[in-house]
């Protein structure tokens, strides 16, 4: 460890003092533990109060925030690790947190688990300089922020308009210095490999591409050699292939979205990239082997689409040139490349000027980007070390073929450079293999030693099962520690409460239509080809933007498929059942879909709608066998619209008349779980909207008879009188003893959704093909176990406009469809930054005129969110029907029939019922309304303030 202490923290009462002794810091950090604010103040100001504690360290990374507490993040200890002229570099060897309103996180779990977590996560990979920006690669001449991992820690600083000379970046990957001499002249080689802090993640939750362009597991590696005077720079990157897929295991890679949706994210990606310079792409992927072959072909595909003028592209088959444990089958390949690398350059400086800039890169992959990949890498950057060599009038072998050098395992015959050089790159590989998938690469040493040996073998056997073992147990938690560090998933702060209820203040909206279809099929062949009658018959609405089909036991639930979860053949079948069908009505495109053995979600938008979607994630949540098996569980997908966040759910719960309560802990799993591992860690119920449906098995706690004739009743006085109130009342009756009714309201999850009214037979179960309730052994008791629920924020509206059972007799379950409309936000970016600058203008005055309360109040006004144009609410109007006055059930009956015109003024008085109560609101907060000119003139008049408030404090 390195003895580096440049900075003082000291506590006080209600502040905390940072100071440097760093030249370029000119000022101290003062961090107020009530308010939070972060004001900058001359270096040598003197304090008032007893100090509470004080310590020296190493480097300050920023704020770390999670369940609403922040803590100051403080490098403890470290290592030097290299040194490039001025620029010396450090390893992260210990971090410390403090609390910065004094809390104790060992009074909470959570709290403590999440920093015990990203201790573990910052001291292994993770490194700083002091002088010289570790970020920023030779052959760039600006700020980088992609490789600045503790960006979201620094937000703070920037919010608090805090210098720049206090966010000191931090990079995740790897570095090491080797030092020798060739021709007896001192040759000094850094090797610095930064990872991008976008999709930064585990092996099997960070694939792909994004809808920003970013690539999982991307990696810009520089070669940085130093021979006196002179300093020398080549870089080289590699990426995930930059298409949407996921891989849920060895053997399963999926294509998450269409080649059309793709095209957009993968040009994004190209377009990136263009500051390298020129793009020459080398694809390592395995062509016998079927699941690195789809990748293979869509992303040249996805090449010959696009036609970027800037990018090159050559498939080499890695597997097919390594044999018998070596790796002197590519060789051949990095020869070839010698036009290419004469052509790209690499950066020159000779004193500290820049002589030549490096304008081109070779973008390296293969499936996860770490074994071939680093193989590969390391034979090309020793070929461009050999020429950056020989331009220094050095020889570094007495052979002229310095790849076959490179494979030699006798090292009594190798040149000290060489040595050091195989063990450095053999670090870096593994390093970087262990920051992703949790294990050292599986081919390193080959790289160390030329060969792969009985003992290697054993040793890569051992990291794959380590790597299977991350998978299963680590990545799960792992991915929420990076999550947390890259997004501060955990943390809901009073900025972002507050910034929530300014919504209309910089946001427009708009409506769209949302149809969502639950059907449980049965594991049958589906019999119904045309659902344009039935499933697709809109009433009397305009054809949806969305489509949402959601649908259970599309193969049967016996334990091979269970435990295979081989359904490919199966969701084949459904898709084209289902395109072909909303082909005849619109022209309509898949966004996403999700499979777990026999659930299935699939999203269509209308296609002039697409450019409107972004940030597609899913999820399959397993419930079978307390969660190890996927026969019952939920899939979802949700989304961006514009600027709204939605979310889809198709569940199967746990059938059986008496588990109800298995059922709700289904439900309690789901949501729990849903989307834990996904960047932005937002829960089901955190979104803007949330639909819930599929076959949940809520069953009716009547006798099966009692029932039967129920329905039987029913049928005939609806036969009689489409209207008739008694037999809505027999409807009624059975609703009143359904179990989703009865305990809706005693579960945390069920409680915040509403349903439409009910008006249609229980949809289970039935004889096949036929419209006659079971009459097996069994007697199964008809149900309504086919629901659809919906969950929306305050002061959105969600209007239902139908919400029916189809006539489709395929299965035992009859499908039930609703259509919705709903708003849709839209960001002004320019208004938005006029409202935050609003509130930091709030706080710096409370700072300066401070308040017993720092929170801004709140008056809450209560707000129908969920609007029914058919039916009334379903929970509580049932026994309204059953126990009313006659005029209460005239009043409901009423409601039953409203005409378009009174439906439009009752969606008229909800939307100006709505802006009055947010005019109060505001009001009662005492918050001004601005227009976008006076908007503007606060903005910039908080950002002339801003230093004179400093000033007063002081």
């Amino acid at each position: 460890m390195t003895n580096l202490k440049l900075f003082q923290v000291t506590g006080y009462q209600n502040e905390i003092i940072i100071k440097s002794e760093l030249s370029y810091i000119t000022t101290q950090l003062k961090f107020h533990r009530i308010s939070q604010i972060i004001e900058e103040s001359p270096k040598f100001q003197e304090q008032e109060g007893n100090i509470k504690g004080d310590k020296r360290c190493s480097y300050i990374l920023g704020v770390f925030k999670t369940y609403n507490k922040s803590f100051i993040v403080i490098v403890d200890e470290c290592t030097k690790v290299a040194t490039i002229q001025d620029q010396i570099i450090y390893h992260i060897d210990q971090v410390s947190y403090l609390a910065i309103d004094d809390y104790n996180p060992n009074n909470n779990r959570d709290i403590l688990e999440s920093i015990n977590n990203q201790k573990k996560l910052l001291q292994s990979g993770f490194y700083f300089s002091l002088y010289g920006d570790i970020t920023l690669a030779r052959h760039f001449q600006k700020y980088e922020n992609s490789f600045v991992w503790n960006n979201k820690l620094l937000s703070s600083l920037r919010e608090n308009k805090i210098s720049s000379s206090w966010q000191l970046p931090m990079i995740q990957g790897y570095v090491e210095q080797i030092d020798s001499s060739v021709d007896k002249q001192p040759i000094t080689v850094v090797l610095i490999s930064r990872r991008s802090r976008f999709m930064g993640g585990t092996r099997y939750y960070s694939r792909g591409v994004n809808d920003d362009g970013h690539v999982a597991n991307f990696v810009e590696t520089e070669q940085i050699i130093i021979s006196g005077s002179t300093l020398m720079s080549f870089v080289v990157i590699r990426g995930s292939v930059p298409l949407f897929w996921n891989q849920d295991g060895v053997n399963s890679i999926k294509l998450t979205r269409s080649r059309e949706l793709t095209q957009s994210a993968f040009i994004k990606h190209f377009n990136l990239l263009r500051s390298y310079g020129k793009i020459f792409c080398i694809n390592l992927m395995q062509n016998s082997r079927q699941l690195e072959q789809v990748l293979t072909e869509n992303f040249y595909y996805q090449l010959q689409k696009a036609k970027l003028d800037h990018v090159n592209y050559q498939f080499v088959d890695f597997h097919s040139l390594v044999k018998n444990g070596k790796s002197s089958g590519v060789n051949s390949y990095i020869y070839q490349y010698d036009q290419t690398l004469e052509k790209f350059q690499c950066y020159f400086e000779k004193d500290r000027q820049m002589i030549k800039k490096q304008n081109g890169v070779f973008r390296i992959n293969c499936l996860d980007c770490l074994d071939r990949t680093n193989l590969f890498m390391s034979k090309l950057c020793l070929y461009s070390l050999e020429r950056s060599l020989r331009i220094l009038n050095l020889q570094l072998s007495g052979s002229h073929d310095i790849l076959n050098t490179f494979d030699e395992n006798n090292k009594k015959l190798l040149h000290d450079l060489i040595i050091k050089y195989k063990i450095m790159w053999a670090n870096n590989g593994d390093m970087l293999s262990f920051i992703y998938s949790g294990s050292g690469s599986t081919v390193s040493e080959m790289a160390r030693e030329g060969k792969r040996g009985f003992m290697g073998m054993l040793k890569d056997g051992y990291n794959n099962i380590e790597r299977f073992y991350n998978r299963q147990f680590e990545d799960d938690t792992k991915q929420n520690t990076i999550n947390q560090l890259l997004y501060h998933s955990t943390s809901q702060t009073h900025f972002d409460n507050w910034i929530a209820q300014q919504e209309r203040q910089f946001c427009t909206f708009s409506e769209i239509s949302i149809l969502l279809i639950t059907w449980n099929v049965g594991g049958n062949t589906p019999i119904t080809k045309d659902f344009l009658q039935n499933i697709l018959h809109f009433q009397e609405q305009s054809n949806p933007d969305v489509i949402v089909f959601g649908l259970q036991e599309i193969v049967d639930l016996n334990p091979q498929n269970i435990v295979i979860m081989s359904n490919e053949k199966t969701l084949q079948l459904w898709n084209q059942l289902i395109q072909s069908n909303l082909s005849k009505i619109d022209s309509y495109t898949k966004i996403g879909n999700c499979d777990l053995v026999g659930l299935y979600i699939a999203i269509f938008v209308k296609t002039n709608q697409i450019s409107r979607i972004t940030q597609i994630d899913i999820d399959a949540i397993k419930t079978g066998m307390g969660g190890t098996l996927g026969n019952k569980g939920g899939v979802s997908v949700k989304l961006n619209f514009d600027d709204s966040l939605l979310g889809f759910t198709c569940c199967h719960l746990t059938s059986g008349n008496k588990q109800c309560q298995q059922r709700l802990s289904d439900i309690d799993e789901i949501h729990q779980r849903a989307f834990q591992n996904s960047k932005q860690k937002i829960s089901l119920k955190n979104l803007d909207y949330s639909f819930f449906f599929g076959d949940m098995n809520f069953r009716i706690e009547l006798p099966y008879q009692e029932v039967v004739e129920q329905i039987k009743n029913y049928q005939q006085l609806i036969s009689e009188d489409p209207n008739c109130s008694k037999a809505k009342k027999k409807l009624a009756h059975l609703l009143n003893f359904d179990q989703l009714e009865k305990y809706k309201n005693k579960n945390q999850y069920l409680q915040n959704y509403q349903e439409g009214s009910i008006n249609f037979l229980p949809t289970y179960k039935y004889d096949k093909n036929c419209q006659i309730y079971d009459t097996s052994k069994k007697l199964r008791i008809p149900s309504w176990c086919d629901r659809i629920l919906v969950n929306c924020k305050e002061e959105l509206i969600c209007s239902q406009r139908y919400y029916q059972r189809n006539e489709c007799l395929d299965s035992d379950h009859r499908p039930v469809s609703s259509y919705y409309v709903i708003e849709i936000k839209k960001i002004d970016k320019e208004k938005l930054e006029s409202v935050k600058s609003q509130y930091c203008l709030s706080q710096m005055q409370s700072v300066k005129y401070p308040t017993p309360n720092f929170d801004v109040q709140t008056k809450h006004f209560s707000t129908k969110q969920f609007q029914q144009h058919q039916y009334p609410q379903q929970y509580g109007n049932y026994q309204d029907l059953l126990q009313g006055s006659e005029i209460d059930q005239q009043r409901n009956l009423s409601y039953l029939n409203l005409t378009p015109q009174n439906q439009q003024q009752n969606q008229e008085c909800l939307v100006k019922k709505r802006d009055q109560q947010y005019q109060q609101s505001q009001e009662y907060q005492g918050l001004e309304q601005y227009p976008t000119e006076q908007m503007k003139q606060q903005q910039k008049s908080a950002q002339q303030q801003s230093y004179q408030y400093r000033l007063d404090l002081q």
